[in-house]
């Protein structure tokens, strides 16, 4: 066995995406005495996220990978389960996922395949070092979604049942559901997080806010799906990094937590919130900056969850939405 040098060894999948490069470019300077290992594909997503590597490469306490989880099933098996007393990696967080709703319509069977064989793939090899090294304790961290739920216009608690209505939403929720078979047949530490629509810097432009924006600074109107009275809840992307530390480190492990901003707002008025930043106090006539266009083939109308499960571990939303918003903005001004 190697000489330790780090209290905890993590390895973070999906970790130069949106999601994951926030979350790693926040815990990886708070925890030096942890070590992290973030492995990704680097798809057209990660193309907006990479640069956040540059300034976490020269760390002692990170390392990147390039591999493609969905087909590294024997190269999983080396880093976590047949060399575990070299990398003693004994925390996973996944992030790893192709989440766009688009594609998922576009190429059902490539979103499907990727999504539930990434982490399939991850979890057989969680199950294998977790029972070869009964001893050590392990933790598995899932990011999920809110629209496993899909529209019922309820308001879904933890336990509601998962009806999701898209490809993309359905990998989700099946994974969700292997996640629980092998909590409940090999009693591994798996919590997931159901976070609602998520928004902030670094944000690939296929998702309304960043797409949204980047129209508005070429000129052109903001496309919006169908007649623009869907409901959602947008949460910063730095709110729901807090709650991901806080369920990572709780010691109740196992759990499932929904993560959200409670705010609805409609898309079109979410675009015209958009605008009324961009323009601050200039006049502007919301119809000429907005392009009404043929919906999704289904387009949930509303997702609501019940977030007082996470809320009982001190967590709330801290950003308000005008402050992301505008935050993202003059970033884009330079």
């Amino acid at each position: 066995m190697t000489e330790t040098l780090f209290e905890r060894y993590v390895l973070v999948t999906g970790g130069a995406g949106f999601i994951g490069s926030h979350f790693l470019e926040y815990l990886v300077t708070k925890y030096p005495n942890y070590h992290f290992t973030c492995i990704d594909k680097l798809n057209y997503v990660s193309s907006y996220s990479t640069k956040f590597l540059d300034s976490l490469t020269s760390l002692p306490n990170f390392k990147f990978i390039k591999r493609d989880l969905a087909l590294e099933l024997e190269f999983l098996k080396q880093l976590l389960v047949f060399n575990f007393n070299t990398n003693r990696i004994t925390e996973v967080i996944n992030f790893a996922a192709e989440s766009s709703v688009d594609i998922s319509f576009d190429d059902p069977l490539y979103v499907i395949s990727n999504n539930i064989l990434s982490t399939a793939n991850l979890l057989e090899c969680f199950r294998l070092v977790k029972l070869a090294n009964p001893e050590e304790t392990f933790n598995f961290l899932h990011v999920s979604t809110d629209e496993v739920y899909g529209d019922e216009g309820i308001q879904s608690d933890e336990s509601a049942s998962l009806r999701p209505t898209n490809p993309y939403s359905a990998s989700k929720a099946s994974l969700d559901m292997i996640i629980n078979s092998y909590k409940c047949s090999w009693k591994l530490p798996i919590s997931i997080v159901r976070p609602n629509n998520v928004y902030g810097p670094r944000q690939y432009p296929n998702k309304l806010v960043p797409a949204a924006i980047n129209r508005l600074f070429s000129g052109k109107p903001v496309r919006i799906h169908g007649s623009g009275s869907n409901l959602r809840c947008y949460l910063h992307v730095h709110d729901l990094v807090r709650a991901l530390e806080l369920v990572w480190k709780s010691p109740n492990k196992g759990q499932v937590f929904n993560v959200g901003n409670g705010d609805e707002i409609l898309n079109v008025a979410l675009v015209e919130k958009i605008c009324k930043l961009y323009f601050k106090d200039e006049p502007f006539e919301l119809q000429k900056h907005v392009e009404f266009v043929e919906d999704r083939k289904y387009n949930d109308m509303r997702y609501s969850m019940s977030c007082e499960k996470i809320g009982e571990l001190g967590w709330s939303p801290r950003i308000r939405l005008e402050d992301g918003l505008s935050e993202m903005i003059e970033m884009q001004r330079g």
